[in-house]
């Protein structure tokens, strides 16, 4: 009976003493070379040096986060691989469990207030980029109340910045773009677009662990709804700088300088990324090319010809969708320069089909109106 409750007790001091990894200045160290590593591809070495956090918090929701962002980065798109993906949602899952345990006790309610946004949110976004819109919508119904509580501890603790900077942009962006959840969107307080991009660039200036998973939103975001190509262009600047191995970071950053016509840098990194077989650097590429040709070399025959190679290869809804979007576009603007107006018309309405890109989508319905 003596030993059953000295091994309670000594469990109970286990869970206690790996609830605290916020405050653990040498993990979260660690965690974050870690996670520099792993955004810049350097897997091995990223696994090597997160492999002590997670033996150090065997119990906790860090590792099992820790474990779903490898998986991400490792499976690119991990919406493409149904295995990794399942791996990724239950490791996910595991940390809203391992979150809930030790949400109980309110020492620990910070903490794991910000693992349980972590793992709803990105759950969530799965779900999105899955077109489960419903499911999105309540996943993110399960994290509001932790998004209420989180939003107690944004000043003390710049890390809850990306989940309240994360709902308030989209809780009026997201059933703008997908209507169909609007009715399950009712049930959520609102939102404050302009305050969440403040908040997120804010993470970015004060978080550490969040940091370069806010500088990525803001680049989606200006680029996507705000259509604010410098701004978008400052932060993919500096995400390409710190991590040039990643090629995802480096697709964002030479969109970022296309947009802002700063083509001799965005040709010169495009030539790199072209030497890449992954049908999403691939694809990129081609479109990218396929800009440049149109709007800098002003050659349409070439652009012509590497934005249809482009729309040959299948997109995913992550990484390479609008660059579809892009292509169709540019294909529509060529044969209504040529004034094959029926092809323009039907390439127009294909941008449109498929595009969520703001500067896309107006693009298209302006030219489409002017040849209808």
């Amino acid at each position: 009976m003596k030993s059953k409750f000295i091994l309670l007790i000594a469990v109970i001091f286990h869970l206690q003493a790996n609830a605290q990894f916020l405050e653990d200045e040498k993990n979260k160290d660690l965690t974050i070379k870690g996670l520099d590593l792993l955004y810049n591809q350097q897997f091995d070495q990223a696994k090597e040096v997160l492999s002590s956090v997670k033996t150090a918090y065997p119990l906790h929701p860090v590792k099992y986060l820790l474990n779903a962002i490898e998986l991400q980065w490792e499976n690119i798109p991990i919406d493409k691989n149904q295995e990794a993906l399942k791996r990724y949602i239950l490791e996910l899952n595991k940390c809203v469990s391992a979150s809930k345990n030790i949400y109980k006790n309110t020492k620990h309610k910070k903490e794991a207030t910000f693992f349980l946004l972590a793992a709803h949110g990105f759950i969530a976004l799965s779900n999105n980029y899955q077109k489960e819109y419903f499911e999105a919508a309540s996943e993110a119904k399960k994290a509001h109340s932790f998004f209420n509580e989180g939003k107690k501890y944004k000043n003390e603790n710049p890390e809850f910045l990306f989940a309240t900077g994360l709902y308030n942009f989209y809780r009026i962006q997201y059933p703008e773009s997908h209507p169909i959840v609007k009715p399950v969107m009712m049930f959520f307080e609102d939102g404050n677009k302009k305050l969440g991009l403040q908040e997120l660039e804010n993470s970015y200036k004060k978080s550490i662990f969040s940091r370069t998973e806010a500088a990525l939103y803001l680049i989606n975001i200006n680029i996507k709804y705000e259509s604010n190509f410098k701004k978008a262009l400052t932060y993919s600047s500096i995400l390409n700088s710190k991590y040039p191995n990643n090629y995802i970071f480096k697709i964002k950053h030479i969109e970022s300088l296309l947009l802002n016509s700063e083509f001799d840098e965005a040709i010169k990194l495009n030539d790199q990324l072209k030497l890449k077989k992954d049908k999403v650097s691939q694809l990129s590429a081609l479109v990218f090319e396929a800009y440049a040709d149109e709007h800098s070399r002003k050659n349409t025959q070439s652009a012509f010809i590497n934005y249809a190679k482009a729309l040959k290869i299948p997109h995913d809804d992550r990484y390479t969708k609008e660059y579809h979007g892009m292509a169709y576009l540019g294909m529509a603007r060529i044969f209504a320069k040529q004034k094959d107006i029926s092809k323009a018309k039907a390439f127009y309405k294909e941008c449109l089909k498929i595009s969520e890109y703001d500067w896309v989508v107006n693009a298209a319905k302006t030219e489409l109106k002017k040849i209808s």
